[in-house]
């Protein structure tokens, strides 16, 4: 009966995702135009051969990932994307996948895109940019030993030089992966003359920035990442190590 029971919502979840695939599909080809007002619940229920209660999950879950609005009452309105979907979903995956990513991975992801992020800064950043870059650099300063302080100026650090490339998307990116960049934050602090170095790596960045020299920009954030991977992955080793010595 319980092995019955569970592959009866396995079926029914599987069904509603179809249905919410298709008609994300219809959505985004046109065939539902933006602020439209979807067909009904039954109408729906109709076309697909399916309960309404099936449709009700299908919609319910377009409405989480931003593509629909509900309206007691009145129906299920088509939604532009936004960016703030797309960030959340990304952000979602990442706090929940943390035990999937090793340092290694995490540092890969962020060659690829935060000395390139620098560069394209210091060419775009705008005055109001670069005084926020330099005043969360000043924060860093002020902060060195508080760790919270410390911590939230870094990462608004970081944030700030995604804004100030003018790509929404490098942006999103980021904010996405903000969860692993805290933790990285808070290992280095921890690793002995770990702010200063940091602090050291961050000036010569926010610097190339405000001088608006792209190539030195690059090769700062490169620089940072490569000596911050390495500090960090001999602080895990060790812990690693403290951690077999215990259980020996």
């Amino acid at each position: 009966m319980e092995t019955q029971i569970n592959s009866s919502l396995v079926y029914r979840r599987r069904l509603y995702q179809q249905i919410a695939d298709d008609i994300e599909r219809l959505i985004l080809d046109g065939t539902f135009p933006e602020d439209s007002r979807l067909p009904s619940e039954q109408e729906f229920a109709e076309r697909y051969g399916v309960s309404r209660n099936v449709i009700r999950e299908a919609l319910k879950s377009l409405k989480e990932i931003g593509l629909v609005s509900i309206h007691t009452g009145s129906g299920t309105y088509v939604r532009r994307p936004t960016m703030k979907q797309v960030n959340q979903a990304l952000n979602r995956f990442v706090r929940h996948s943390l035990q999937d990513f090793s340092v290694a991975h995490f540092y890969e992801i962020r060659r690829m895109l935060e000395p390139e992020s620098a560069c394209l800064a210091a060419q775009r950043a705008t005055p109001e940019d670069t005084a926020i870059i330099q005043s969360t650099l000043h924060k860093m300063e002020e902060n060195q030993t508080d760790l919270e302080a410390w911590s939230c100026a870094d990462l608004e650090f970081h944030q700030a030089i995604a804004t100030a490339t003018q790509n929404p998307l490098i942006g999103n990116i980021i904010d996405a992966l903000i969860e692993p960049l805290r933790v990285v934050i808070v290992a280095g602090y921890a690793e002995p003359q770990g702010t200063t170095y940091g602090l050291e790596a961050h000036t010569q960045i926010a610097n190339a920035i405000q001088e608006h020299d792209g190539a030195r920009a690059f090769q700062a954030m490169m620089d940072h990442l490569l000596d911050s991977e390495q500090r960090l992955t001999k602080v895990s080793e060790y812990i690693a190590g403290k951690e077999v010595e215990s259980e020996g």
